[in-house]
């Protein structure tokens, strides 16, 4: 029962974050951090995961932010934030699966998109609804 609560919090944030993100090109902070936080208080009640396999994955968001640091914003900030926050109820490996559905999933429509020249090279497309596509992906596998 705890892990499916934790994935409705998380399946609810990247919905929400997705959304923002397609319509405003932004995110709000504060949703995250009630994600965060209603994660870690499900924590004592999710034996899934150990405590350094949740702060592995809290580790991949930190790596993101810090490209997005690194590149001047080419990657969005709130990206990594979101991977930090899905971090804590997926772990390390499960964190890693997620942002690489997601990369995948991106990948194919960027592709898809400089194809039939709808967009080129610098336009920039939103991450956080591939991110709740790779959660739902991810989701159906498991």
């Amino acid at each position: 029962m705890p892990e499916l609560i934790m994935n409705g919090i998380m399946g609810f944030m990247l919905l929400v974050t997705a959304v923002q993100d397609l319509l405003k090109k932004k995110v709000e902070v504060w949703i995250m951090a009630v994600g965060a936080i209603l994660l870690c208080i499900c924590i004592p009640f999710n034996n899934g995961l150990s405590i350094p396999d949740r702060i592995g994955g809290i580790f991949v968001g930190i790596c993101v932010i810090v490209i997005s640091k690194v590149t001047g914003g080419k990657i969005g900030l709130g990206d990594g934030i979101i991977l930090s926050v899905t971090g804590i109820g997926l772990g390390l490996w499960g964190n890693l699966e997620l942002f690489a559905i997601a990369l995948f999933a991106a990948a194919i429509v960027s592709i898809i998109l400089l194809v039939f020249r709808l967009a080129d090279r610098k336009k920039s497309i939103p991450f956080v609804p591939f991110l709740f596509l790779g959660y739902l992906i991810f989701l159906l596998q498991a």
